[in-house]
């Protein structure tokens, strides 16, 4: 080809016209007129801009800065996903890995014919007031007074040192007859207290034994999911602390009652069909 003529035609010149800017630069062909009359007719801006002198390093900042956008925004996104995520579902996960694994490994379900403590009592330990009422009255009453002393289980005496927490916290719950929860209006909330229920409401899964009761020290929301399951099941097993001092023997012999009585005997006909 000994000539090629562009003058007199309208050029848009965009990043899509990149490889035409390109072969301009680089073409042996002569063309008449290339720097003067071969000139863009958009976009406004490069309008009588000659065609061979379009910056291609803007297209491909162009494409860079899309890439980038695009790359942050899926970061963003999964960074929001994840946080929520975790902030709904980090203890039913942190459960159900522990569960699987125990499963790969092998390990064999413990049954409890012949249970070393009459309750596994689980608190908040962190909260000094709750502790000291676990220790001062629920212990005194319970396995100092009374027609018959029971065996309590609590981590700070009976839990081996050293073991994993999943373990002792497994072994606690299945070498117990009962399982008994100390309820505040933060350790409902906590992942310990979510751990420790799923591994109790398992049994009932498992060996068809509601080991649980549950004791609220404070006013607990109504709408846990929680209580309304224990109180669909077993209405007996959820007490509440008396603030009056004179109701407080009718508490003990309620909570006696409760953990002399087998939870699954007292079902409605719905629920014994159930399990």
């Amino acid at each position: 080809m000994e000539m090629m003529l562009l003058h007199k035609n309208r050029y848009l010149c965009t990043c899509n016209a990149t490889w035409f800017v390109a072969w301009l630069n680089r073409t042996t062909v002569p063309i008449p007129r290339l720097a003067t009359e071969v000139t863009c007719a958009a976009p406004g801006a490069q309008r009588g801009h000659p065609v061979i002198l379009v910056d291609l390093l803007a297209c491909q900042h162009n494409y860079l800065s899309i890439i980038l956008c695009i790359l942050m925004t899926s970061l963003i996104f999964s960074f929001l996903t994840l946080s929520i995520s975790s902030h709904l579902f980090l203890w039913d996960v942190w459960y159900i890995y522990h569960f699987c694994s125990a499963k790969l490994k092998g390990y064999s379900r413990l049954y409890s014919q012949s249970a070393d403590y009459d309750a596994f009592v689980v608190y908040d330990r962190s909260d000094t007031a709750v502790s000291e009422w676990v220790m001062k009255e629920m212990c005194v009453h319970l396995e100092d007074h009374g027609d018959r002393c029971l065996t309590l289980c609590l981590e700070d005496r009976d839990w081996i040192p050293g073991c994993p927490l999943i373990d002792n916290l497994s072994q606690s719950i299945h070498k117990s007859k009962r399982t008994v929860f100390i309820l505040t209006n933060k350790y409902i909330k906590s992942g310990n207290f979510k751990t420790a229920f799923y591994m109790a409401h398992q049994r009932l899964m498992d060996e068809k034994n509601d080991v649980i009761i549950l004791i609220c020290l404070e006013k607990v929301p109504c709408n846990s999911k929680y209580l309304r399951l224990r109180k669909r099941l077993y209405k007996r097993s959820v007490l509440e602390w008396p603030k009056n001092p004179q109701a407080q023997p009718y508490f003990w012999f309620s909570l006696r009652s409760v953990l002399a009585t087998e939870s699954h005997k007292e079902y409605s006909n719905l629920f014994k069909e159930t399990l």
